[in-house]
């Protein structure tokens, strides 16, 4: 149990850097953040709670108790939807992904009134931890038995596990490219890893508990893939700050390469990063979204910025912010999960604050108003 024990508690102490970093330096849109810092926190949580288990101070404090039971839901489902997330470009949830937001709420008013218990009854249901760690697998402290539920939590995140591998394959098989595609490959690999933990897990809880220490081998299991995901979050600094390491290279540079280079030179240089801020960042549609954000983005001043965007679009920022919400907006009017959407919610997710404005932009991008685009699916 020693060994596991420091595992579980250098994965604590990694997932709560790690967690740190993503909330304070993480450069996707808001609901991707929270689906990846939600993943990170049931992470963090259930090696915590291994630690207190394994190493016996659970009985100090027994409050803690079944505590880390509603995030084993939370580990899987948030891996599951911040895959989709990413690879079907969501910056907020589609109506079928509350379903799964729901099953660890539902655990968790399952377990609130024992979570009220006084200490001694959390301790009777403990009983001798130490000498039988199963005592935390087939205890009975809601309405549904913990084994049960530890079969479900590992059933379905061997499930969701598979399906975010076998959906995020394609991408390991052509590795490089942007962040967005960079933090799909690392899905993939940690969906393999925490998949077969799960899978075995399954195995564990059908075959016989007389003869297996089910809680100190699963236990094992978990902590050691905790681990391992938490290192290799720190192997992939892309995926920890949302952008390529290359990319935040060029940032910091490009001050120093646009004194070296021809006007020319430097505009067309400056419209490639543009681009690619386009191409892999989402914050420009959020309506709170302004040119000194982008100045900002790009370590430049924002003067600078908007001399050079008039030089290389031709139009001013707003122009240029306007025609890329509205190139975000044509690739995903066809989309089904954009079918539910009035106009009024198509405008609102791409970051115009009125229709008014949205149609004007929509008309000036393509020719045609947004109504009369979507009634004859004018293709863009």
């Amino acid at each position: 149990m020693e060994i596991i024990s420091i595992i579980s508690i250098i994965a604590t102490v990694i997932g709560l850097l790690a967690f740190s970093i993503i909330a304070v330096k993480h450069r996707r849109n808001r609901y991707q953040k929270f689906l990846f810092l939600v993943f990170i926190f049931s992470l963090t949580y259930n090696a915590f709670l291994s630690f207190l288990a394994t190493s016996g101070l659970l009985l100090e404090y027994p409050h803690f108790y079944r505590t880390a039971s509603p995030f084993i839901y939370g580990i899987p489902i948030a891996l599951f939807l911040l895959a989709k997330a990413i690879g079907k470009n969501q910056n907020t949830p589609a109506r079928s992904d509350y379903a799964l937001f729901l099953i660890p709420l539902l655990h968790l008013i399952e377990l609130t009134p024992f979570y009220f218990q006084d200490s001694i009854v959390k301790l009777e249901h403990l009983g001798n931890l130490s000498a039988n760690p199963d005592i935390m697998v087939f205890d009975k402290v809601s309405l549904i038995p913990s084994n049960w539920h530890y079969f479900f939590q590992f059933s379905l995140g061997a499930v969701l596990m598979t399906i975010t591998f076998l959906r995020t394959l394609k991408y390991r098989k052509n590795p490089g490219g942007n962040s967005r595609k960079r933090k799909l490959i690392w899905i993939n690999w940690i969906s393999l890893i925490l998949g077969s933990c799960f899978a075995i897990l399954v195995v564990l809880l059908l075959a016989d508990p007389e003869s297996l220490n089910i809680y100190v081998v699963g236990t094992f299991l978990i902590t050691a893939a905790l681990l391992i995901v938490f290192l290799g979050l720190f192997l992939e600094p892309h995926v920890l700050y949302g952008t390529l390491h290359s990319e935040n290279l060029n940032r910091r540079t490009s001050g120093k390469a646009r004194a070296q280079k021809s006007p020319g030179d430097e505009d067309l240089a400056l419209k490639k990063l543009i681009e690619t801020y386009f191409q892999t960042e989402q914050d420009y549609l959020q309506p709170s979204f302004r040119q000194a954000d982008l100045a900002a983005h790009l370590k430049m001043s924002r003067n600078t910025l908007s001399a050079m965007i008039n030089r290389t679009y031709e139009m001013n920022f707003n122009e240029l912010l306007n025609e890329k919400r509205i190139e975000f907006a044509l690739k995903n009017l066809e989309d089904s999960k954009w079918e539910h959407l009035s106009l009024e919610g198509v405008a609102r997710e791409v970051g115009f604050k009125s229709r008014t404005t949205f149609n004007k932009a929509f008309k000036s991008k393509t020719g045609y108003t947004p109504s009369r685009y979507r009634t004859a699916q004018v293709p863009g």
